[in-house]
């Protein structure tokens, strides 16, 4: 029998959108995977990445009892890291179970090959990307995005530098990375192929 959770002011996911057309797909995928349990917000934001939307939602939600995800706007979350999530998120709290750093392993598209490998050594830019990342919030206090096009890496390094103990490293389940690329992803150009 399958674990029921509810976690919704657990979860919160953030994606700073400038497609418009993926609003649907994304809202649809993640409602499937993760079966509501989660708070989804979506903004239009600034280039690079909407940092400014990444911003605004990291000193908003900073010290809350809840998990973070900045999602891009061409992404989706993995079924893999979606399953996880629903096992795992609800003992945090618990006996023995502390706030974390999440950091997944990613693969290209939805099923392509091996991209990024979770470990500290690739907690740097370009080693390193934002759907590999889960942050519980009461790590978000003071962290600033920066204005570059690799400022998810400089955000999960700065992360990195200040709490380094309390990242969990996360092999064998694997971020998605431009699931949404018309072609190789989810995505072929019609909503209804993923809705």
């Amino acid at each position: 029998m399958e674990k029921q959770v509810n976690f919704k002011t657990m979860l919160k996911i953030i994606c700073a959108t400038s497609i418009p057309e993926f609003v649907p797909i994304i809202r649809t995928w993640t409602d499937k995977v993760l079966r509501n349990a989660y708070e989804l917000k979506f903004e239009a934001g600034e280039a690079p990445s909407g940092r400014n939307v990444r911003q605004k939602y990291t000193d908003i939600w900073a010290g809350d009892n809840a998990y973070v995800m900045f999602h891009d706007h061409d992404n989706l979350i993995s079924t893999e890291i979606a399953h996880w999530l629903l096992w795992n998120i609800p003992q945090v709290g618990s006996a023995g179970m502390a706030p974390s750093i999440l950091m997944f392993d990613q693969i290209w598209f939805a099923s392509g090959p091996q991209r990024l490998i979770a470990k500290p050594e690739n907690c740097v830019p370009c080693k390193c990307d934002i759907s590999q990342l889960v942050v519980h919030a009461s790590f978000l206090k003071g962290m600033v995005w920066t204005d570059r096009y690799e400022n998810d890496g400089d955000f999960i390094s700065e992360l990195y530098r200040r709490y380094p103990e309390h990242f969990v490293f996360v092999n064998g389940v694997n971020a998605w990375y431009n699931a949404l690329c018309p072609g190789k992803g989810k995505y072929n150009g019609e909503i209804k192929l993923i809705a």
